[in-house]
Order: C-alpha cells, then structure tokens, then sequence
C-alpha cells in the first residue's frame, strides 16, 4: 500500500513537474542578440517553488548548457525535482531557442525529448512517452527585491498552458543557490 501510495504521489508530482505553471505564458520577446550574434549560456541553479527559501524534503534544479551561433541555437536542459520520501522527476528538453529580451530576461525553450519518473526504491520508467511538447526556462534578473526568479513551464492543452517557442516563461519559482552565465 505505501508503494502505491508513493507511486501516486510521484506521478503527481511528475505532472507539476511537467505542467510547469497554470498560467498562460507571453507572446515571444524580440529577441536581443542580432542574426550574427553568439549566445552561451551555462547554468546550474537550486529552485525553490515555495518561496526564496529552500524546501525541506525536495530539491528542485535546472541545468543548462546552450549556445546559438548564426541565429541557430542547441544545447540541452535538465530540471529535476527530488522527493525525500517518494523519489524523483527529471524531466529534459532540447533547445531550439536561446534569447535575452530588453530587460536582461534570459530565455531557453525547446521540444521535451523526455521525463523519466523514478520512485524511491523502484525502476525509472518514462512519464507522457511519445508526446514532446514544447518547454521553456527563464532565468530572469535580479528584481527590486533582491531576489533571482525563474520561470519553468511546458505546454499542456488539458491545464491551458502554453509555451510558445522562443516566449519568456512566467516567473514561478525562486533561485535560491547557483548561478546563470552568459557569455555574448
């Protein structure tokens, strides 16, 4: 029973993972670089959705390498989020856009090649096989506050979210530790 228990619990947490959040994402920024420009963005960063603070009993990281030379981008993302007492999500996606907007906002959004589900103590088994929407990672400046955000989403008709390719992601998580390069 408790494994059914955990299972139930990790596949929940694998659909928050990979809805991202509820909201409607924006309509895609002009991006800053021009068509001969390079980007390279290096990332690893500790994300907290619950406050700017860390969360016990889960740690939630995104991972970024991606480069765009000649106005074509690639790399990769990983954002995983492990559960103390039920296991991990981590879900991956290929990066088909890298942008920085007007304000410094730094965006990466691309296909999901894959989420892997894996409960404490079982097998890892992949989650929503088959359907590779598209995600998005936004990294974006210090705010008045003094506190980094980040917005992760990918798109889901069944929750009306939507990632639009080369579109910012909402800020809906907080960057507690870690730190975003980019180097033009």
């Amino acid at each position: 029973m408790r494994k059914l228990t955990a299972a139930v619990a990790l596949t929940t947490a694998a659909v928050a993972l990979a809805t991202g959040t509820a909201g409607t994402a924006s309509a895609a920024p002009v991006p800053a670089q021009h068509p001969g420009q390079h980007l390279t963005l290096h990332s690893w960063t500790l994300l907290s959705d619950h406050g700017p603070g860390p969360t016990p009993g889960e740690r939630l990281t995104a991972q970024v390498s991606a480069r765009t030379v000649d106005g074509r981008a690639q790399g990769h993302v990983v954002v995983q989020h492990v559960f103390e007492t039920s296991g991990s999500v981590r879900a991956e996606f290929d990066v088909d856009c890298l942008t920085v907007d007007g304000n410094g906002a730094i965006t990466a959004t691309g296909p999901i090649s894959k989420i892997v589900v894996t409960p404490l103590g079982g097998k890892p088994h992949l989650y929503d096989e088959g359907h590779h929407p598209e995600a998005g990672l936004t990294f974006y400046p210090t705010g008045e506050q003094h506190q980094r955000r980040a917005g992760w989403g990918r798109t889901d008709p069944d929750l009306h979210t939507e990632v639009v390719r080369c579109g910012a992601v909402p800020a809906s998580l907080w960057v507690i530790d870690g730190g975003t390069f980019l180097q033009r």
